[in-house]
């Protein structure tokens, strides 16, 4: 009788154990997501403050803000800019979609969308710019042209 209670304790020990596993697991999951979607944050409002300040990025127009079209940005894990345009170059960690248009009718009003999301091999971004992830983010504005 002994021997068959053991053998029930230890089964139970063991399912219970397999349980906090796969908890364990969802929960570093989640700190990834979080992580990044912290990280994509920070970096689109690194770019909205760029552009609303007219700041002169290399490689892009210069003065103040103006209708520009879609730019494409690879970033590192650091937030240093890695390189423009398509293909991702090596060590691209978040990809940082941005374009100023006119608003219709708006007498200078811009729109200014930001969008930035971690790098994966799977996610197409398809037509603008990288797909927004669970863990990435796009940030949407208004502002009068300078």
């Amino acid at each position: 009788m002994g021997l068959v209670e053991v053998v029930i304790a230890v089964g139970l020990l063991v399912t219970l154990a397999a349980g906090v596993v796969h908890l364990f697991a969802m929960s570093a999951r989640s700190i990834a997501r979080a992580r990044h979607r912290t990280s994509s944050l920070m970096l689109a409002v690194d770019k909205l403050e760029q552009l609303r300040a007219g700041v002169r990025t290399p490689g892009t127009a210069t003065g103040p803000l103006e209708t520009r079209g879609e730019q494409t940005e690879y970033l590192d894990t650091a937030g240093r800019l890695v390189g423009r345009g398509r293909p991702s170059p090596a060590g691209s960690m978040y990809a940082r979609v941005w374009s100023v248009g006119a608003l219709p009718g708006s007498n200078g009003v811009l729109v200014v969308w930001v969008t930035v999301a971690p790098i994966r091999p799977d996610a197409g971004g398809g037509g603008r710019g990288p797909a927004v992830a669970p863990d990435g983010v796009r940030l949407v504005t208004l502002l009068r042209a300078q």
